[in-house]
Order: structure tokens, then C-alpha cells, then sequence
């Protein structure tokens, strides 16, 4: 999420006047702003484009507040953005309704300008702390790619969604040559080194729609969504050609790799689809060791 200069608010109510009010001051604060007058235009611009925040009327002609709130929470592209109610309504039971639908905060009107930018700071602040957190527990924190733990979740996920769709997807085990000998022998600020080249030469080889992952020390997991084993395969041999241009201390770089096509029909489990690629990438650096 950008900072406070770049957050994206977006405001929804049916009073011009508090559609004013609240922009008036929100953006003399440097936030910047979208209004809404009533909750389906509101859930129309969230479908285009996600705010950092939401502040929510109740009381709004067709949908109104809390069943906006409570669709957002439902739909996983849109359940972390914090929403504040400011309403009206200063009832017990509305509250409750309110913190029950998935509010973060409930400010009653008439507000003062003040208490909302305090409020609105606070959330903010814990938006961008929980998003590094998310951050660090689906990633590896020396690459940038995702880490172990989140590969079996993708896959997982990319298994099920190939099964839904009839298509194949391809997992690629790799592990790179030379680390142990790089660390041993020039310490292991050089093997980053080594590691990080190969990474930028898979982050830039990949789709967007491809994931990276680190499994271990120097073993990577890539999974091709919708893609064929030929295919797949062409791009890691340009990715070792474009390699075999670098060394490390005069050690050139390459990497062993394994390929296995997960069919739709295929029974397999994400661990299971893991071991083919990875035995069938021993095989191969074994075949490499042969004089």
C-alpha cells in the first residue's frame, strides 16, 4: 500500500453535504478520494479498483451499508480492505450489527473532522503492518519470491483450479550448481550473489501468471499454470543460455532442473507432483556428473 500522500479513500454515502465535508478536509490531508452516493455504486468502483479504506454510511437507499460491508468480507480480493462506518445511527444494536458485518471502526455524526483523520490513521497504519506481515509469512525473505510453505498452497490451488478447467499445468524442480563450492570457497555473501542471478533470470524469463518458489538453500519450485511441457521447457534452456554469459569468481552458473506435466485427470497430490519433477531433476544432474 502507498503512503498517506497516495492512500485511496473512498467515501460512500447518499448526502452530498457529508460527500463534501468529509472530502473537503480528507484531502486538504493529502488523501486521495472517491465518492459514492449509495452502495452499489460503491461496490461498481471496488469491482475496478480497490481503495486503501472505505468510509460507510448505514442508511442508504437500495443496499445499504452493512450488506456492502458484509459482501466485501465475503469475497477474498476485497476482505483485508478496513472499512469505518460513519453513520447517524448511535444505537447499541447498530454498533453490534455493524462490528458483526466486518467494520473495523463505527464513528456517529455529527463527527468531528479531527476524530475521523485520527481514526482513519490508525487503520491505515495497521492495514500496511498486517500487509508485511502477510508479506513475510508467504515469502523468502532473502529473494523475494515465495517461500516453502506457500509453494504447496499454490500448487494446491493451481491443481484444483487445472481439474475445474480441463488444463494442464507444468511444475519445474531446479537446483543450482556450484553453491556449496562458492561457499565454501569465497563465503556465502558470493553464494547470495549466485542464488539472487539466477532468481532475476527466472523472474525475468516467467509470465506474470508463473510463480517462483525457494524450497531450500538452492532449490526452486516454478509452477506454469495453463501451459505445456514443450513449451516450459524452451524457456528454462534460453534462461541457462543467458546464464552461461555470468560467473561467480570465474565459476560459471547453471542449474539442474526437472520437469512433470500435471494433467487434469491426473490423481496426484501437490507433494506428490513435487517428487516426479524433483527425481526426474536428480536424474538429470546425475547425467551431468557422467564423464
Amino acid at each position: 500500500m502507498n503512503d498517506d500522500k497516495q492512500t485511496l479513500i473512498l467515501i460512500v454515502d447518499d448526502s452530498p453535504l457529508n460527500l463534501q465535508l468529509l472530502r473537503h478536509f480528507l484531502e486538504r490531508n493529502g488523501y486521495k478520494l472517491e465518492l459514492a452516493p449509495n452502495g452499489d455504486q460503491a461496490m461498481e468502483f471496488v469491482r475496478n479498483q480497490q481503495p486503501d479504506l472505505i468510509l460507510l454510511d448505514i442508511m442508504m437507499p437500495g443496499m445499504d451499508g452493512i450488506e456492502v460491508c458484509r459482501q466485501l468480507k465475503q469475497k477474498e480480493e476485497t476482505k483485508n480492505i478496513p472499512i469505518i462506518f460513519i453513520t447517524a445511527l448511535s444505537g447499541h444494536q447498530d454498533k453490534l450489527r455493524a462490528f458483526k458485518a466486518g467494520g473495523v471502526d463505527y464513528i456517529t455524526k455529527p463527527f468531528m473532522p479531527e476524530e475521523v483523520l485520527a481514526r482513519i490513521k490508525v487503520h491505515i497504519e495497521l492495514k500496511k503492518a498486517m500487509e508485511r506481515l502477510r508479506k513475510m509469512s508467504v515469502t523468502d525473505e532473502m529473494t523475494g519470491v515465495f517461500n516453502r510453505r506457500w509453494a504447496y498452497e499454490i500448487l494446491a490451488k493451481q491443481m484444483f483450479m487445472a481439474k475445474r478447467e480441463h488444463t494442464n499445468l507444468v511444475v519445474c524442480y531446479i537446483d543450482i550448481d556450484n553453491l556449496k563450492i562458492i561457499n565454501d570457497t569465497f563465503g556465502h555473501a558470493h553464494g547470495d550473489i549466485l542464488i539472487n542471478t539466477v532468481v532475476d533470470a527466472l523472474k525475468s524469463a516467467t509470465r506474470a501468471s508463473d510463480y517462483i518458489c525457494r524450497m531450500g538453500g538452492d532449490e526452486f519450485l516454478l509452477i506454469f499454470p495453463k501451459a505445456k511441457r514443450v513449451d516450459s521447457d524452451s524457456l528454462i534452456k534460453r534462461i541457462r543460455e543467458n546464464l552461461h554469459h555470468q560467473k561467480i569468481n570465474g565459476l560459471p552458473i547453471d542449474f539442474s532442473f526437472g520437469f512433470f506435466e500435471f494433467h487434469y485427470e491426473d490423481s496426484l497430490s501437490p507433494d506428490e507432483l513435487i517428487k516426479m519433477a524433483d527425481s526426474n531433476m536428480y536424474r538429470q544432474k546425475n547425467r551431468k556428473k557422467e564423464p
